[in-house]
């Protein structure tokens, strides 16, 4: 069975953390099937050794002598392994030719393999299917980096090259990772991933990662920007008002988001005739004269046009008209 472990707060250490914010990321986390959670020393200690149930936990540790200090961890991250069988052999590949060094590993050894940004640059399909091919018979948990903006599409295809797989990945790729929301939502849609399941506590991960983080995550960052479902462009909303699907690759209430128009100066009639519909005022304006000033008021404040705008635009045309059978 494909696993997908969290690094997210081994990456907080900079962050002025409290307990609680940290033990309710980690319980949403394993609530989102997550299978694992990284956690640094600090964090350990921050929350007393409380641990959420329902994970597996990990901790680097440079030195594997210390990890008696850390009960309730399962795993130990190093450069070197130990004979317990509770240390994960660290190996960094920079590049994918390194990856002929993994070839005398044994399939059994416990490794975690951090790197491979280039493995989806190159021109040569065979290249990346020799490369993956390999991954699957070492097995490693596999913890890409996001110099060429690929983690996440490395991990999401090592996933379905390798069911029983397991890769880490961190909170809207902080740290130059995979996202694991990206992750997620990929299996999700490919491989039918947790098919029974609700993804709608992302916006609850979200919440918590910008408590902690004292940051606001990006309005279109993929799966959890609070605009990625917000459409203006009037071919754009006239198609996805009539087939979804053919624009979007999961339904917003997968994730607990909405769909949204948005009306500014790329808006079509479909857009005006939609907010007067949700306004139940269909058939009473005339759409072209609505659509141009909604552009035109758009143009003017170079952005979106409000629904209290919308209104007033709309009250407007009122008067226009008013003033019109009065002449």
């Amino acid at each position: 069975m494909m696993k997908i472990i969290d690094a997210t707060l081994a990456m907080l250490d900079e962050y002025s953390l409290t307990k609680e914010l940290v033990l309710e990321f980690a319980k949403t986390l394993i609530r989102l099937s997550v299978s694992g959670v990284v956690i640094s020393p600090r964090v350990y200690h921050l929350i007393h050794g409380e641990l959420p149930e329902g994970a597996i936990y990990y901790m680097e540790l440079p030195n594997l002598r210390e990890s008696s200090k850390y009960p309730g961890v399962g795993y130990f991250l190093s450069s070197f392994c130990d004979g317990t069988g509770r240390g994960i052999r660290n190996i960094q590949v920079n590049d994918i030719s390194e990856l002929k060094g993994l070839e005398g590993i044994e399939q059994d050894q416990k490794l975690r393999l951090t790197g491979l940004d280039d493995l989806l640059i190159y021109e040569s399909r065979d290249i990346y299917e020799r490369g993956m091919k390999l991954l699957m018979r070492v097995s490693p948990i596999l913890y890409p980096e996001d110099s060429y903006y690929c983690a996440s599409a490395i991990a999401a295809d090592f996933l379905q090259y390798h069911h029983n797989g397991t890769v880490m990945t961190t909170f809207t790729g902080i740290g130059n990772k995979a996202a694991t929301e990206q992750v997620i939502l990929a299996m999700r849609v490919v491989e039918r991933y947790k098919p029974n399941h609700s993804f709608e506590m992302l916006t609850e991960l979200r919440t918590l990662f910008e408590q902690m983080t004292r940051s606001e995550v990006s309005s279109h960052t993929p799966v959890i920007g609070r605009k990625i479902f917000h459409i203006e462009s009037g071919i754009h909303v006239d198609g996805v008002l009539k087939k979804p699907s053919n624009y979007e690759s999961f339904p917003p209430e997968l994730v607990g988001a909405s769909r949204k128009v948005v009306l500014g100066k790329h808006s079509g009639g479909t857009s005006i005739r939609y907010k007067l519909k949700q306004l139940h005022l269909e058939g009473r304006y005339d759409v072209n004269q609505l659509l141009d000033l909604v552009k035109r008021k758009s143009i003017k404040k170079g952005g979106e046009v409000t629904d209290e705008e919308f209104l007033n635009i709309m009250s407007e045309c009122d008067v226009y008209e008013e003033k019109n059978q009065i002449s």
